[in-house]
């Protein structure tokens, strides 16, 4: 636990499944049953192949989402007459009243995709024909941000904006991705205005925590990390070869 009273790592093992749509999965990492969080969710969905969810919109939250592994069609648009390829390090942004359904167009491979929200809890609307389709209230289009390299970057780690003011019209969400280099350590801060979720990618290192930077947490692929406000922090790469890869999402705007 870290001085607020907050369970900081989520292994896989502590993970839960909180929704299915359609053919989709959904498991929980950071949320507000595993760490307390308030404003900020985060969980892994599956979609095997050749599935997808269910057409559906979310009432009350933007969505950040990022695509881990696999390819296939984010459906979208006022009508969902929108079909956009997504691939493998794309980024997806969806606002509240957007129409949207996932599909994993390959017949071998899962479609992995990592999501937040900024609620703790989300209200979805299904859309099972056009009536419905047709009631939804000032629906909105979706933004898919393709495969894009970092650009920003120092000698210690290398940063990728995803779904952020630059690529998307969002108001309370962002997601990007930070590289750090073999051995190197991000600097010491903290966030007095917002929480951070973070999903470990590949690598290991350790969450370095609390007022006195004392506390020494061991992180690796595949683990979750919350970060609650004003919580001092850094994040060091203990593999002398090996990146460290991380996607972070925060509710607030970037």
């Amino acid at each position: 636990m870290d001085n607020n009273n907050h369970k900081s790592i989520i292994k896989p093992k502590e993970r839960y499944i909180e929704i299915s749509s359609g053919d989709m999965t959904r498991i929980a990492g950071i949320s507000k049953e595993t760490t307390n969080s308030q404003n900020i969710h985060l969980a892994i969905a599956t979609i095997p192949p050749g599935k997808s969810s269910s057409a559906h919109f979310h009432v009350n939250c933007e969505s950040a989402i990022y695509v881990l592994s696999g390819n296939g069609i984010f459906i979208a648009g006022e009508k969902l007459d929108k079909h956009n390829k997504i691939n493998e390090g794309d980024f997806i942004y969806v606002p509240p009243n957007a129409p949207h359904k996932p599909v994993n167009t390959n017949n071998d491979k899962p479609l992995i995709l990592i999501v937040s929200r900024n609620q703790p809890t989300e209200i979805v609307k299904e859309i099972p024909d056009e009536k419905e389709l047709n009631k939804i209230k000032n629906p909105v289009d979706c933004s898919i941000i393709n495969l894009i390299t970092e650009n920003k970057s120092n000698s210690s780690t290398k940063k990728t904006d995803g779904v952020t003011s630059i690529n998307a019209d969002t108001k309370n969400i962002s997601m990007t991705k930070l590289i750090i280099e073999p051995s190197k350590t991000t600097s010491a801060h903290n966030h007095a205005n917002y929480e951070s979720a973070i999903f470990v990618v590949k690598g290991k290192g350790l969450f370095i925590s609390n007022e006195r930077l004392d506390s020494h947490q061991n992180i690796e692929k595949n683990d979750f990390i919350y970060i609650s406000k004003n919580l001092s922090h850094k994040i060091s790469n203990t593999d002398s070869i090996n990146q460290l890869e991380i996607i972070i999402a925060r509710n607030i705007r970037i």
